[in-house]
């Protein structure tokens, strides 16, 4: 299972949106990120000036068990390549001021690539022991 996660704004109803809105919604993540499948995908804007301020906190924090883990990937844009959206990303994860920090075995879509590559093995093993 891949979950697509973004990080909430604001922890504030607005017009209409029940007092609780906030935990309603961490509950409904919780519950999708239980398993042990799961990789919380943080997709980053393709402009670094709004990579959400706190994500180092986020993919570090040790307080919620999220199966294999997070992983930061950076949004390719227009028609560029592969090649060239990887190399972008590369370059924005080991130049921006924040994003460097955070560690480079949960950086990118090589790295994606690679834990769903484990998933799936993972799946194969439960489903055909034998094989």
């Amino acid at each position: 299972m891949l979950i697509f996660s973004s990080i909430l704004n604001s922890r504030v109803p607005v017009h209409g949106q029940p007092e609780n809105i906030y935990d309603q919604i961490k509950d409904i993540i919780m519950e999708y990120i239980r398993p042990e499948e799961s990789i919380i995908l943080n997709v980053l804007s393709t402009t670094a000036d709004k990579s959400p301020e706190d994500l180092l906190e986020k993919v570090t924090a040790d307080y919620v068990n999220i199966g294999l883990g997070y992983v930061c990937v950076r949004n390719r844009i227009g028609d560029k390549s592969y090649e060239e959206a990887r190399i972008e990303e590369e370059r924005l994860f080991e130049s921006h001021p924040m994003l460097s920090k955070i560690d480079k075995s949960i950086v990118g879509v090589p790295v994606l690539a690679q834990r769903l590559v484990q998933v799936q093995g993972m799946i194969i093993s439960k489903l055909c022991p034998k094989l």
